[in-house]
């Protein structure tokens, strides 16, 4: 197998919009660097089959960013759009791409973004070399469930220190002819939203990222978000009631924190496994409960307390009835696998994808080592699993926020099920 690794900054100009905190994306841009954010491309190839995985340190990449970063790649390298993942960290303190909460993101940015990720692409093929590829999982203390219910049963965002996460550490290290890495993919599934303001930065995946470089001797470090939509670091939970209010030290602390389980997991020691690449993707539909009445939808739309967004959203929903046209009976998410080895996969959804469907993703793939990963090439919406569902909170409520009419129905682990079949039967098991 041959494999490359190339990083370009995608740090945007002062001023730019930024993305995590709705009322603060609104007020202004970005005013500062606390640290520079980047595109992170990984590029392998074996047996006459490719596959590119990028990274991004955003908030986002929108469903049609991705598909126009895809279709600039595509026709530069000559690879599928099933062949290249985009999985961004969900970074709270980055600059605005895609459409969450009324977005509006800068066209100059975009362009510059667009420059960047196709450099990224064309650099890690450009790098690429004889390599041998390397595989474990740990377990990681990072993330934290944030649904707790009060005592009244109402799920609020609190610390939850018992609540379900998934806390699977996947771990891929690619090394050359010499034993040098050439990159090292790694993927915890945690919000990175520790800190909030108008600095840019990568967050604490960026801090992991930075201490992994330094340990190993140079960029080569590949983080990919996993399914981490209910869970915040525990570093910002541990010992308190409610999530405290985080500082740059902390952030770096939990970064640390992630980086030194890796490096203990490599030097326990990670298995060889045999280079297969496969690639596949699909789209699915997940059901949405019924939506409400245009009476509903109007009195949001007319109620001052509501919110600008929530209002705007609803005022959509009601011109759109008005002209007569039918309101959307599922959302649409794509559902991506690729295989780079025998027992060696990385299953992407796309969507706020909580702890438990990573962990159902897990119970499907009993053998080997899997990254499960929400996030990826598009935004979706948050994706609770039933059980939620039942039990409301904001992962269920913020529908609204990604432009859907309603709630998600229930039942989705079997659709998901079923899309894992069809990727097993495609060659990626």
């Amino acid at each position: 197998m041959k494999a490359g690794f190339a990083r370009v900054s995608i740090t945007p100009p002062l001023g730019t919009p930024m993305m995590g905190f709705g009322s603060r994306d609104r007020e202004k841009g970005c005013t500062g660097v606390h640290d520079d954010v980047f595109v992170r491309a990984a590029y392998l190839e074996h047996a006459g089959e490719a596959a590119l995985l990028m990274g991004f340190d955003l908030c986002f990449v929108g469903r049609a960013d991705s598909d126009r970063m895809k279709a600039a790649i595509g026709e530069k390298l000559g690879l599928a759009p099933k062949q290249i993942l985009l999985n961004a960290s969900h970074n709270h303190v980055g600059p605005m791409v895609g459409t969450w909460y009324d977005a509006h993101p800068s066209p100059a940015y975009l362009k510059l973004l667009d420059e960047a990720v196709l450099k990224a692409a064309v650099q890690a093929k450009g790098k690429a070399c004889e390599v041998t590829a390397w595989a474990g999982a740990a377990k990681s203390a990072v993330p934290m469930n944030r649904r707790r219910k009060d005592e009244r049963g109402v799920v609020e965002n609190r610390p939850n220190p018992g609540g379900v996460v998934c806390d699977h550490l996947p771990i891929c290290l690619l090394k050359d002819r010499a034993g040098k890495p050439v990159c090292l993919i790694f993927s915890v599934s945690c919000h990175p939203s520790m800190i909030s303001g108008w600095d840019i930065s990568a967050e604490y995946p960026g801090a992991a990222m930075d201490k992994l470089d330094a340990h190993l001797g140079g960029h080569v470090s590949l983080f990919l978000q996993g399914a981490g939509g209910d869970a915040k670091p525990s570093v910002a939970g541990k010992g308190v009631d409610r999530w405290r209010t985080c500082t740059w030290a902390d952030v770096a602390q939990a970064g640390h924190m992630l980086a030194d389980e890796v490096i203990q997991a490599l030097n326990a020691g990670l298995a060889q496994v045999q280079p297969r690449i496969r690639t596949e993707m699909t789209e699915v539909q997940w059901p949405m409960q019924p939506p409400m009445s245009m009476d509903k939808y109007a009195a949001i739309a007319a109620d001052a307390k509501a919110g600008d967004v929530r209002r705007l959203w609803a005022k959509k929903i009601v011109e759109k009835l008005d002209r007569g046209e039918p309101l959307p009976m599922s959302v649409p998410i794509l559902v991506q696998g690729i295989q780079l080895a025998k027992g060696l996969r990385f299953i992407g959804l796309e969507g706020e994808a909580v702890g438990g469907l990573g962990l159902h993703m897990l119970g499907f793939y009993r053998d080997g080592v899997t990254f499960p990963m929400g996030y990826c090439n598009g935004e979706g919406l948050y994706l609770p699993t039933s059980n939620q569902i039942d039990e409301g909170g904001y992962e269920v409520v913020s529908f609204w926020e990604y432009g859907f009419p309603a709630p998600l129905a229930k039942g989705f682990e079997s659709i998901l099920t079923r899309t894992l079949e069809h990727l097993r039967v495609q060659g990626v098991e």
